[in-house]
């Protein structure tokens, strides 16, 4: 018989929650023998800009400039998580809409498996910053395995 999982693509936002899955797909990959993939969506945006900055005089390259540093640490802790894992994990970094590219990604690599950890937020958290894990479960070609955030007290 064929094994199922023979991709895993593990999406992280390098998050506290990331990092609990981030041990779920290492160790199903590794049992499973597997390969993983490791995936970072950027997603640039003007909300992370204080509105005031929108009016002053060479905002656009200042924004530029800022988006760069911060795509570029990005695709440093990228590459920094990937080399962490006790095993070989291929990187992939994207840009766009973070749920949508993750299921982007998971159809065009053909995956067997998704992975990603989910801060759990309810109440108004839920309502006002969405959850990109219920989206990638509702439009995801495979399966899904959400990994929530163990909080330690």
């Amino acid at each position: 018989m064929e094994p199922l999982i023979r991709k895993i693509i593990l999406a992280t936002d390098f998050s506290e929650a990331s990092q609990d899955a981030v041990r779920h797909a290492v160790w199903m990959a590794k049992s499973l023998k597997a390969e993983l993939k490791v995936l970072h969506v950027f997603e640039p945006s003007g909300w992370m800009v204080p509105s005031p900055y929108y009016f002053t005089p060479g905002f656009e390259q200042w924004v530029d400039a800022s988006l760069d540093k911060t795509r570029q640490a990005g695709k440093e802790s990228l590459e920094a998580l990937a080399e962490s894992l006790d095993m070989q994990a291929e990187t992939i970094f994207v840009e766009g809409p973070t749920g949508k590219e993750i299921v982007r990604v998971a159809a065009e690599h053909h995956a067997d498996l998704l992975i990603l950890g989910t801060h759990g937020y309810t109440g108004w958290d839920h309502l006002t910053l969405g959850s990109i894990a219920e989206y990638v479960v509702r439009h995801a070609a495979c399966p899904v395995l959400t990994v929530k955030h163990r909080q330690t007290s």
